[in-house]
């Protein structure tokens, strides 16, 4: 059998970068969070500090702002279920590209998930990548050894787990 490209306990790492996943977009969920508090506060500010200002256009500015902040909380919270999910088989060895994949080609290392910026695991960086981007698409079901690209990128994978 072929050395791991990574010399590690694949299915240790897999449930590292998931915990690592999960506690990354809990920040997100919890920064949305804030900002809608955020929002909430300086409405109350506004109203006590300009009573004269127009309320109607005032509000229909933060009602805005709260759907648009409101769609993204949504997105989020669908990405963290998605996440949570992954829980019980995370630890399983995949053999080719799917959802809970780890993905080293010859240019990046892929964790097939939810779209996470980029994160640290045991010293290896790794991007998180959403199972609905275009990426995952063409590698999805890919093997180790074959080939793929991705507007002017070719990879190789060098080893899926």
């Amino acid at each position: 059998m072929e050395t791991s490209v990574l010399n590690i306990n694949h299915a240790a790492f897999k449930k590292a970068l998931l915990e690592t996943s999960i506690k990354k977009h809990q920040s997100v969920i919890d920064d949305f969070k804030n900002s809608i508090r955020e929002m909430i506060g300086g409405e109350n500010e506004a109203n006590q500090e300009e009573p004269e200002m127009s309320q109607q256009g005032f509000n229909a500015e933060q009602i805005h702002r709260a759907n648009a902040i409101g769609e993204q909380v949504n997105f989020a919270n669908k990405e963290m279920e998605l996440l949570q999910n992954m829980l019980p088989t995370i630890e399983d060895i995949n053999d080719s590209v799917r959802l809970g994949s780890v993905v080293v080609t010859d240019k990046d290392i892929f964790f097939v998930s939810a779209s996470i910026e980029r994160m640290k695991v045991n010293g290896i960086s790794v991007f998180g990548l959403s199972s609905d981007s275009p990426l995952y698409q063409v590698m999805k079901g890919k093997k180790q050894g074959e080939k793929f690209s991705f507007k002017d990128s070719h990879y190789q994978i060098k080893e899926v787990f």
